[in-house]
């Protein structure tokens, strides 16, 4: 028994997005600050991406995929190809939590469910719909083969 997890489409999405807006905004910001100076484009765009990786350089390696088996999940970073495997002894126990929208009138949306493993070492790993597509079968797996 292998499954292993898909992303949402969106998850993609925003990463362009969030590109696309740093890039404007960046683009917006050295414009009106250097407009009297006369720079060449492809510095001005060279160093807007460079920024972009050092602004986003953190976050792009905490992206993961997860696959369980019969032992465990296997977790492997996409950038990196690193892999870490959680045996289903190691988690201590599993804790569910809810992000939810809200604004001073009330709630904006319904929110989502998501789960954190706690592991022995103390450290967690956060499994959320927003991430993958097939969230709830990893969630059922994973949790019929932890032992409490």
């Amino acid at each position: 028994m292998y499954i292993t997890s898909e992303f949402r489409k969106i998850v993609g999405i925003r990463i362009i997005a969030g590109f696309i807006l740093f890039v404007i905004t960046l683009s917006y910001v050295l414009y009106n600050g250097f407009s009297t100076l006369e720079i060449n484009p492809l510095v001005v765009m060279a160093y807007m991406f460079l920024f972009f990786l050092l602004y986003c350089f953190p976050d792009l390696f905490k992206i993961y995929k997860l696959t369980i088996t019969e032992k465990g999940i296997e977790k492997t970073l996409v950038i990196t190809g690193a892999k870490q495997f959680i045996s289903f002894d190691s988690i201590q126990y599993i804790k569910k939590g809810k992000v939810k929208l809200r604004s001073k009138t009330g709630d904006i949306s319904d929110g989502y469910h998501f789960t954190t493993l706690i592991l022995e070492n103390k450290k967690s790993l956060v499994i959320s719909p927003d991430h993958f597509e097939n969230y709830l079968i990893l969630m059922n797996n994973i949790q019929d083969n932890f032992k409490a």
